[in-house]
């Protein structure tokens, strides 16, 4: 099958809002003045994981998804809410949209082909299928795809606004995500209860620092994009690296400090170097 001749479909659309609201004195966010100038453009992530236990429905493993993506909505609360204007976000559980998908073909057509087409892994992008691939603007603050393969596989897409996530509040939420997914229980020392279910936040107030030690700019505030992102200048390429490859760049990289490094590592420090 070529690049041409892939579907992806999407078949289910939802909104997925945190499984417990967020407290009243958390509902306002103060964005610092680095995040005012921050693009409003979506972040995207895409994980593919080939499933080698084909008895697990894809609608079970979709529902797991749901379940766990609201338990980390309710930790990650301001990811959940809105823009008001550009110096906060009403954290006003509005919710993360999930889409859900089907693709006409085995994960392995996509996986394998060092030819298939960048636009094939745009569609496994939810802010693609929403028309909304350049700007979060007014819309949700995160966006989530489940695209279901042929015989077994499934690609997880994530369009994350960058004014809310850098990589690290990124990696810590697709990992939370995943801790939740696997039915981990995770808590931590601040605990608010001026609702029914008492929910353990993982420090709700590291939120609001970067806005407490660089305060939001007046002049800044504006319905506006204060940068302007042109899509037109950025271009996407894509690498493949086979497993002998990735067993040659760690026994390269390897040193007295770094015995061991992982496959991350070693294909991200060739990348940036």
């Amino acid at each position: 099958m070529t690049t041409s001749e892939i579907k992806v479909e999407v078949i289910h659309k939802e909104t997925i809002k945190p499984s417990s609201p967020t407290p009243r004195h958390f509902k306002t966010l103060k964005l610092s003045v680095f995040d005012q100038i921050a693009s409003d453009l979506y972040v995207p992530l895409l994980f593919f994981y080939r499933r080698h236990n084909s008895s697990v429905p894809s609608a079970e493993i979709f529902n797991i998804l749901k379940t766990s993506l609201s338990k980390t909505l309710t930790l990650f609360y301001p990811w959940a809410g809105q823009f008001q204007y550009n110096d906060s976000i009403g954290c006003n559980d509005r919710g993360a949209e999930f889409l859900e998908a089907q693709v006409n073909c085995p994960i392995s057509n996509i996986l394998d082909n060092p030819d298939a087409h960048q636009m094939l892994f745009k569609q496994l992008l939810p802010a693609e299928h929403m028309g909304l691939a350049i700007a979060a603007g007014s819309g949700n603050l995160i966006l989530v795809q489940a695209s279901f393969f042929e015989c077994c596989g499934v690609a997880i897409g994530a369009s994350i606004c960058h004014k809310v996530a850098d990589a690290i509040t990124g990696s810590t939420f697709i990992n939370t995500w995943a801790a939740f997914a696997f039915g981990s229980s995770v808590v931590s020392s601040t605990t608010t209860g001026d609702h029914q279910e008492v929910v353990k936040f993982p420090a709700p107030k590291i939120f609001g620092v970067p806005a407490s030690l660089f305060p939001p700019l007046d002049f800044l505030n504006t319905h506006h994009p204060v940068v302007e992102y042109a899509k037109e200048k950025c271009m996407t390429r894509r690498f493949l690296f086979g497993a002998s490859e990735i067993t040659a760049l760690k026994s390269k990289s390897a040193s007295s400090t770094v015995p061991n490094p992982s496959c991350v590592e070693v294909v991200s420090a060739l990348v940036w170097k």
